[in-house]
């Protein structure tokens, strides 16, 4: 499918070979990074990145996209279909990775409660409700799709064709849990579970061959954990969702605590079935 990573183009010639492609990957890596900080940097100078989720969302995706384009012109490629944000089924792509990435919540909620997490009646209106949704939704779309820009797209592609599948995930799953290593109340099991959630990603854009895809299923969680379950995202309470509160935290180990689902064992649980069945699925083609 065109997109997809493909594997190594071979075994190195010898050990000068070798270390002129790791030296390569390194520079198209290094500029790629470059670009995206210097145009985040005059992004941030011209319309400010406060404590404001869509701007600094807004500000990933323009960065990320102009690293892109130009790293695609100097690595000899030309679409951006080859880093997998095709045009065909863009929209078929993030509605249903959407919905996976909602269904996984669903467990992970489940067994949260199971750990004593406990919801009551809050004030609102099916109307603010949801309104609130659907401001909260198209929020999220853009630190979504930044982030899957930043790691999953020009980087991961590159590290699979030059390394390979394997490498590519690994390296691409750590960079994610990295990222989110300052965040609030962060702490060992959040990290293992933010890199799980990042290798469920990765497998979901090598599987479809679509960026769309793991955009869609990072926004589903995202929007399912912070809006319909009303709980903090990695470490930040991104909204007030009407009619439902929360009213008993429940245990910290499974429930996560006031970094949210994804630091607890609810979340390693949900998302260790959820990169299975993807994995799983690359034979069949399940997820396309």
């Amino acid at each position: 499918m065109s997109g997809t990573p493909s594997g190594p183009p071979g075994p190195p010639g010898s050990r000068a070979g070798l270390l002129r492609g790791v030296l390569e990957v390194l520079l198209l890596l290094g500029g790629f990074a470059l670009l995206f900080f210097i145009v985040l940097v005059a992004l941030g100078r011209f319309a400010g990145l406060a404590d404001n989720l869509l701007i600094q969302g807004g500000a990933m995706c323009v960065a990320g996209l102009a690293a892109t384009l130009v790293l695609l012109r100097v690595d000899g490629r030309r679409s951006l279909a080859e880093v997998g944000l095709h045009r065909a089924g863009a929209l078929r792509y993030l509605a249903r990775g959407s919905a996976i990435g909602v269904a996984i919540v669903v467990p992970v909620v489940a067994l949260a409660m199971a750990g004593g997490l406990r919801y009551g009646q809050d004030g609102g209106t099916v109307v603010e409700y949801l309104g609130t949704g659907a401001w909260t939704a198209f929020v999220l779309f853009f630190p979504a799709a930044g982030e899957e820009v930043l790691l999953r797209g020009y980087p991961l592609t590159v590290l699979a064709d030059r390394w390979g599948n394997g490498a590519a995930l690994a390296l691409t799953t750590v960079a994610f849990s990295a990222l989110h290593g300052a965040n609030p109340n962060v702490g060992s099991l959040a990290l293992l579970n933010i890199g799980l959630a990042g290798l469920l990603l990765g497998f979901v854009r090598i599987v479809t061959g679509s960026l769309w895809a793991a955009t869609g299923v990072h926004l589903g969680w995202n929007f399912a954990t912070g809006f319909l379950a009303d709980l903090p995202v990695s470490g930040m309470s991104l909204v007030d969702a009407p009619l439902i509160e929360v009213t008993q935290p429940g245990r910290d180990f499974i429930t996560g605590g006031a970094f949210g689902v994804e630091g607890g064992l609810a979340s390693t649980v949900a998302i260790v079935l959820a990169i299975v069945y993807v994995a799983r699925s690359r034979g069949r083609g399940a997820t396309e």
